[in-house]
C-alpha cells in the first residue's frame, strides 16, 4: 500500500535498506527470479496457472475457496489498531480521499445513481454496495455517510466486530451499514438482490485464488453495475516500493504484510474482468507521499493502481 516515492527518497531507502537491514538483504537473492517472472508473464501462462491452482484450492467443506488463514491472519492481529489514524492503518485512512471520490464520481458518471439525489449531500442514496474485505469498516462509514446502504463482508470475525462497534457510535452510518463475517463465496451464496457496486479495495494481494474471487464477485453485482479495485500491480518497482521500503524500512506496513508473489499485474486483471463480462472504465495509478501521508493520482500504475469497470448488460 505505498505509491511511487520520489527519485532521491527511495534512494536513500534503498542505501538503509542495505546497510541497515539485514531482513531485507536475504531478500536479494529473489531479485533475478522477480526480474525474468515479471518479464516473461503472459496470458496463456496465467490462465494455465489459475487452471492448475483451481484444483487445489478446496474448503473444509470440499469446494473452492478464496479464503487464506495465513492472509486472514495477519488482519486478525490488526483489529484494535483500524481505528487508530496514527497507527498501522494510517495510509488507508489516507487513501478514503482517492477510493470515495473514485466510487462516487464512477456511480454517478455511469448512469446507475439515483439522479434526484446526486447533487445533494447523500449522492448515492438508493444504491447498494458491497465492500468485500472491508476490515474495520474504514471505507464502508464514508460511503453510508453518501447515503449508500452498504454490507462489509470480512473472513476475519473480528475485524467485524470492530466494524460493528465503530458504527454504531454514530447514527447516520448504523442506519446504512450492515457487517457479515465470511468470504465472498458464501456470501455469494446467500444473497438474494445483486448489487449496483462491488468494492474490493487492497484485497486482490491477499486472496488465494484471484481468478475465482472475481468470478465470484461478479455473480454479485447486477448489469450495468460498477466493480472497484485498488491493488498493487506485479513489477520489480512494486518489491522495491511496496514491500522493501514500505515494509522494512519505513516501517508503514508490518513485515510480511504482502508476497509479491499475490501481486496482480495489470493487464492480467484487465483480461480477467473482461473476461467475466466487465469493461473497464478508468485505470489509475497511486501514489502515496509518507511524508505527508496523502495520495494523489498517477499515470503510473508500476505499483499501486485502481480501475474502475462495469457489468455489461
Amino acid at each position: 500500500m505505498l505509491g511511487r516515492i520520489t527519485s532521491s527518497f527511495a534512494t536513500k531507502g534503498l542505501q538503509r535498506l542495505i546497510i541497515a537491514r539485514t531482513t531485507v538483504c536475504a531478500e536479494k537473492s529473489k531479485w533475478s527470479n522477480i526480474q525474468r517472472e515479471a518479464s516473461t508473464s503472459s496470458f496463456q501462462q496465467h490462465e494455465q496457472s489459475i487452471q492448475d491452482d483451481n484444483a487445489d484450492f478446496t474448503a473444509k467443506n470440499g469446494k473452492a475457496t478464496t479464503y487464506v488463514e495465513e492472509e486472514v491472519a495477519k488482519f486478525r492481529l490488526m483489529a484494535s489498531s483500524w481505528w487508530d489514524i496514527h497507527g498501522d492503518c494510517k495510509p488507508l485512512h489516507s487513501l478514503n480521499k482517492l477510493r470515495v471520490s473514485m466510487i462516487c464520481d464512477g456511480l454517478i458518471q455511469s448512469g446507475i445513481a439515483k439522479a434526484e439525489y446526486v447533487d445533494g449531500p447523500t449522492p448515492l442514496k438508493g444504491l447498494k454496495i458491497l465492500d468485500v474485505g472491508c476490515g474495520g469498516g474504514i471505507l464502508c462509514e464514508p460511503l453510508a455517510r453518501l447515503g449508500a446502504s452498504v454490507v462489509g463482508l470480512d473472513a476475519a470475525e473480528e475485524n467485524i466486530t470492530v466494524a460493528q462497534l465503530h458504527a454504531e457510535q454514530d447514527p447516520k452510518v448504523h442506519q446504512n451499514v450492515e457487517y457479515l463475517y465470511g468470504t465472498i463465496e458464501e456470501h455469494a451464496e446467500t444473497v438474494n438482490e445483486s448489487y449496483d457496486a462491488v468494492i474490493a479495495s487492497e484485497v486482490l494481494e491477499h486472496v488465494e485464488s484471484t481468478d475465482l474471487f472475481l468470478s465470484t464477485c461478479a455473480q454479485t453485482i447486477k448489469p450495468g453495475g460498477s466493480f472497484f479495485l485498488t491493488t498493487i500491480n506485479k513489477t520489480p518497482f512494486s518489491w522495491v516500493g511496496g514491500i522493501a521500503i514500505a515494509e522494512y524500512v519505513l516501517r508503514l506496513l508490518p513485515p510480511g504484510t504482502h508476497d509479491w508473489n499475490k501481486f496482480i499485474p495489470r493487464q492480467e486483471l484487465l483480461f480477467m474482468l473482461e473476461k467475466y463480462g466487465f469493461v473497464t472504465r478508468l485505470v489509475h495509478g497511486m501514489g502515496y507521499n509518507p511524508l505527508t501521508n496523502s495520495w494523489f493520482w498517477l499515470s503510473d500504475t508500476s505499483i499501486n493502481y485502481a480501475v474502475h469497470c462495469i457489468k455489461e448488460k
